[in-house]
C-alpha cells in the first residue's frame, strides 16, 4: 500500500476514533469505494483541468451530501494538494485498518463477472462459518475462470470454480487409467 494513502487513512481513523464515529465513517467510506468501483471516471472528473477547484469541491459536496464533514474535508484536502488519485487507496486502507482492529478477515472472491451484493453476502456468510470469524470479501474478475467462484483468504483457497472441478476430474481419470 502506498505510504501516502496509509498516512491519510491513519489520520482519518484517528479522527473517527476521537469522535467515536468509526462505524459511521466505515459505512461512508464503503459507499465511496462502491461509487468509485461503479464509476471509475469519477476521479477523472475531479482531476479535470476544465473545472476550477471550487467547481470540483462543489461536485464533492453534492455527491457526498450527508457525509461526515471530516470525510468531505479530507477529499477537499486531496483536491487542494492534487492528490485525488489516492482517494480509492485511502478509502481501501481505512476500511482495512478498521477491519483489522475489529478482527475481521479480508479476502477476495474471484468470478467471471461481478456478483450481486446478495450472492457476495451469502458467500461471505458461508466462509465466515467455516473460518469461525467475520469475513469481508472483495469481488474481482478472473478471466481465466470458466465459471463458478474462487475465494482466497490469507493462505486459504476455497476453489469452487469449474476450471478446478475439470482439473480434479482430469486427475481422477488419469489415476484410474494408471490402475
Amino acid at each position: 500500500m502506498n505510504e501516502l494513502a496509509s498516512r491519510y487513512a491513519l489520520a482519518l481513523l484517528s479522527i473517527s476514533e476521537e469522535n467515536k464515529l468509526t462505524n459511521e465513517f466505515q459505512q461512508q467510506i464503503k459507499e465511496i469505494i462502491s461509487l468509485l468501483n461503479e464509476n471509475p471516471k469519477f476521479i477523472d472528473v475531479l482531476n479535470s483541468s476544465f473545472l476550477s477547484k471550487e467547481e470540483r469541491k462543489n461536485i464533492v459536496s453534492k455527491t457526498f451530501k450527508g457525509f461526515d464533514k471530516n470525510i468531505i474535508n479530507m477529499i477537499n484536502l486531496l483536491l487542494d494538494n492534487n492528490r485525488i488519485n489516492f482517494l480509492f487507496e485511502i478509502c481501501y486502507e481505512f476500511n482495512s485498518l478498521v477491519n483489522e482492529k475489529r478482527g475481521v478477515k479480508e479476502g477476495f472472491v474471484y468470478s467471471t463477472e461481478y456478483l450481486s451484493k446478495d450472492l457476495l453476502d451469502k458467500i461471505s456468510k458461508t466462509i465466515s462459518e467455516i473460518e469461525h470469524t467475520d469475513i469481508e470479501l472483495k469481488n474481482l474478475i478472473d478471466s481465466k475462470l470458466i465459471g463458478g467462484v474462487k475465494v482466497v483468504i490469507g493462505n486459504h483457497v476455497y476453489d469452487g470454480s469449474i476450471k478446478n472441478r475439470l482439473n480434479k476430474l482430469k486427475t481422477n481419470l488419469i489415476n484410474k487409467e494408471g490402475e
